[in-house]
């Protein structure tokens, strides 16, 4: 009977030790980034998030990116991206206000749509830069972003 009962709590020990070893995520899985953009102006509409991996293109180019596009439900609204590998990493968001998927500007060329950049650096008269919004993501964390809209 003893060895029965040593056989037993052995299993369990070992199962025990291998489902906890599978509820951490490894490091290969990648990084978290969450964006809080806000606060809107109206709750209507989406937000459209792009992570740019380099400068190149940045800001208006959107091929190479990663794009998340988000209902707004509130006065904050929260773009995720997952499994990031380590890097450096630009995020420009847009409050698409009337859901046409443009980024709509009057015939001077100035935004008529909220718009903002990570580190929110956001000039008045030219488009965000690559240097002034870049950050960097480490193996297996979390980074989360407040991204502030200018209007």
């Amino acid at each position: 009977m003893h060895s029965f009962l040593s056989q037993r709590l052995t299993f369990a020990s070992a199962f025990l030790l291998a489902t906890s070893a599978l509820a951490e995520p490894p490091s290969e899985a990648g990084s978290l980034v969450t964006a809080n953009v806000g606060p809107l102006r109206t709750t209507q509409g989406s937000v459209a998030c792009r992570l740019y991996k380099s400068g190149d293109g940045f800001p208006q180019n959107s091929s190479g990116t990663i794009t998340r596009r988000v209902k707004v439900t509130g006065a904050v609204t929260r773009c995720a991206f997952d499994k990031l590998p380590p890097g450096t990493y630009a995020i420009m968001v847009h409050h698409d206000e009337n859901d046409n998927k443009r980024f709509d500007k009057n015939f001077l060329g100035i935004p008529l749509e909220g718009y903002g950049a990570s580190n929110n650096h956001t000039p008045a008269l030219s488009a965000p830069t690559w240097e002034a919004s870049k950050f960097a993501v480490e193996r297996g964390k979390k980074r989360e972003l407040a991204i502030a809209l200018r209007y």
